[in-house]
């Protein structure tokens, strides 16, 4: 039996800090089919974040339930989330709320035994909020919400709201607190998932021991505990010793991007783009071959260096340079923290301009040159040469252009705000310096990509439209979306068996299927076996030639679409018939 209504709730609702606003931004045209006018979304109210992604709606049914909560300090903003069929959402500002967070924090050891005495704001705020939102659902439940309603709610910052309504739940974890924690350091956590228990009393080494808590009891008192992979979902059992009920896969709406005649059209004009950059970037310093279709790979995502796979990703880069074949490009783009533009590279971007600006200013004349040398019967060579000599001008430029031709180029775009890079030191370590005889030669972009900025100025979706293939080798990786984006912008990826989507086509899907879309064998192997994999998976996509990258992109693009939303949406909805069930 079906709920009449949903209320789905996340710190991610209308407010983009991670990789759930993508999963619940996508998926709402989904529930929308569900439920109709029965769908409403709750988050956060963050004034910036609304600014972007909510449209207020002054004229609905709850501004009664709105001005009762005021005064208990909750202030309620009604209103549309801006994405795909514009679902119904509630924004909550708990920074006033009038009962104090000890008191909130005394109720939750005494019940639920959370031990969160020497927390900051970054649980405190959370809680506060999803706290808030219970009393919210509380009053809609009440007086508002016709017939059966199931709440969804996802990871350990919406569980607090659990403590204040009586609707049945769902609770989602994306990726265990403890289990996160865990992998990014020298812990073995995939050995101790295989055996079936993660000690939870690591929780306080590790700085999340009321984050575990808060999940862990989150999970125990939903009717229906789910995660988003296979993976994960045995992570859960090992961390948070509660089986998940049922697995919900991240789908995407593939069908929202360009077709792949589109993106072929757009990845000759967007490549032109990053090979004028290339140029201003490496030519100072030597020549580089940008005229037979350079292939163009990059790696993106958090700056989590073993969690990403960007330590597998330097050591099989390092192994490609070894190898013979034609010069290539990577880009990591990782956000880190950042000073600015290195000088450097925007004095190489502005010389650039100058000479392209000179060449741009000279063509008409150029043109009526070569025209007149024809008609005269002489070389048309003669007549550029004439019209290039004449002016110093590009005599100069070149001069200026070329002044580098002793250094090499750096490694890094941008300045950073801290020493001791991992990406940086591990770039040097492996020999990967930017050398002109280097066949690798790689690129840190360490911010958002943006249309504004001063060195590529494009945006994210446009650098994987540019680029041949996205590199994503993690190690801890819940889901993993980033090689089903690349897919759908029309570009070959590489995932791992270590990431829900990887395992996900591994299980669906035969390897002679995965032509566009590689899955790399990471689970229970030797980092240096992996290495030594990838190294040749990357150099078998940089030498596949422009037909064989075409059909792979093809492929690469259906593989994508089986993540749709339209199949997979379904796991949803029977997860939440089955919460109403075991509510009865």
């Amino acid at each position: 039996m079906a709920p009449d209504n949903l209320v789905e709730v996340s710190f991610e609702v209308a407010n983009k800090v991670g990789g759930i606003y993508q999963v619940l931004k996508s998926k709402a045209s989904k529930m929308e089919d569900f439920y109709d006018d029965h769908y409403l979304t709750v988050g956060p109210y963050d004034e910036e974040s609304a600014r972007s992604d909510f449209a207020p709606r002054k004229d609905h049914p709850y501004e009664e339930v709105f001005e009762d909560l005021r005064e208990k300090g909750i202030e309620c903003y009604y209103g549309v989330w801006t994405v795909s069929d514009s679902p119904k959402c509630i924004l909550v500002d708990a920074s006033g709320l009038e009962r104090d967070i000890d008191d909130i924090k005394t109720e939750m050891w005494q019940k639920y035994d959370i031990d969160s005495l020497e927390t900051g704001r970054d649980f405190e705020e959370p809680v506060k909020w999803s706290y808030a939102v219970g009393l919210l659902i509380d009053r809609l439940e009440d007086e508002k919400l016709e017939g059966d309603t199931v709440v969804h709610l996802h990871e350990w910052l919406s569980g607090p709201a659990m403590f204040n309504f009586d609707s049945p739940a769902v609770f989602t974890t994306h990726a265990t607190v403890l289990g996160r924690a865990l992998s990014n350091s020298d812990f073995g956590l995939r050995g101790a998932v295989e055996h079936g228990n993660v000690d939870g009393s690591l929780a306080e080494d590790y700085g999340v021991k009321a984050k575990h808590q808060m999940e862990q009891t989150a999970a125990e008192l939903s009717d229906v505990f789910t995660t988003v992979s296979k993976n994960t979902g045995k992570e859960a059992e090992a961390v948070l010793n509660v089986k998940p009920d049922k697995i919900l896969p991240n789908g995407f709406n593939v069908d929202e991007y360009p077709s792949l005649e589109e993106l072929s059209y757009n990845h000759k004009k967007k490549k032109e783009e990053f090979k004028s950059f290339l140029q201003a970037y490496f030519e100072p310093y030597y020549d580089v071959n940008l005229e037979d279709d350079p292939r163009i790979l990059y790696t993106s995502g958090r700056y989590e260096f073993h969690n990403k796979g960007l330590d597998l990703l330097i050591d099989s880069l390092s192994r490609v340079n070894q190898m013979e074949g034609d010069d290539f490009f990577v880009f990591f783009f990782v956000p880190a923290d950042v000073k600015g533009e290195k000088l450097e590279v925007l004095e190489n971007i502005s010389l650039y301009e100058e000479l392209e600006h000179y060449v741009d200013s000279v063509m008409p004349q150029i043109r009526e040159n070569v025209l007149n040398s024809i008609t005269s019967g002489e070389e048309p060579s003669a007549g550029v040469e004439d019209l290039l000599k004449d002016s110093g001008k590009l005599e100069s430029l070149e001069a200026n252009f070329h002044t580098k031709k002793d250094k090499t180029p750096p490694l890094s775009a941008f300045d950073l705000n801290y020493d001791n890079d991992e990406i940086l030191e591990a770039l040097w370590e492996k020999g990967l310096r930017n050398r002109e005889g280097d066949r690798v030669k790689v690129i840190f972009y360490p911010t958002y990509l943006s249309v504004g900025d001063k060195l590529l100025s494009m945006d994210y979706n446009d650098a994987i439209v540019a680029s041949s293939a996205g590199i994503f080798p993690s190690y801890y990786e819940p889901w993993g979306y980033t090689p089903v984006e690349t897919a759908a912008n029309g570009s070959l990826a590489v995932t791992t068996d270590l990431a829900g989507f990887g395992q996900y086509l591994n299980e669906n899907t035969g390897s002679n299927e995965r032509k566009g879309i590689k899955v790399l064998e990471r689970h229970n192997r030797e980092q240096s076996q992996a290495a030594e994999d990838l190294a040749y998976m990357i150099n078998d996509i940089v030498s596949y030639s422009k037909t064989e990258i075409t059909e792979r992109k093809h492929n690469a693009r259906k593989l994508a679409q089986m993540t749709s939303w339209e199949k997979l949406g379904e796991n949803y909805r029977e997860a939440h018939e089955k919460a109403l069930e075991e509510s009865k």
